[in-house]
């Protein structure tokens, strides 16, 4: 989820690389690209062949999901997706 949304990439550049809020986020989205890079490989493996088209639903859907609530969040706060993209 994290990967999808990627809060780090909502901060200002000039976002102090002291302050603690701002170090969690961006660690957060170094992690969930080492998570991103591991699960590829697991799904690409051959213990998963017969499931593929199986998971590919799951994970499409999950992404669906996903998108639906990142924008209602932002509609929540007054963002719009074109504003967003």
């Amino acid at each position: 989820m994290h990967a999808a949304i990627r809060p780090a990439a909502l901060l200002p550049d000039q976002a102090s690389a002291s302050d603690p809020f701002v170090m969690a986020l961006r660690r957060i989205e170094f992690e969930s690209g080492r998570t991103i890079q591991a699960q590829i490989v697991f799904l690409k493996g051959q213990d998963l062949l017969p499931y593929r088209d199986a998971v590919s639903a799951a994970v499409e859907s999950r992404h669906a999901q996903v998108r639906k609530l990142w924008t209602e969040m932002l509609a929540g706060i007054g963002v719009t997706e074109t504003e967003a993209a």
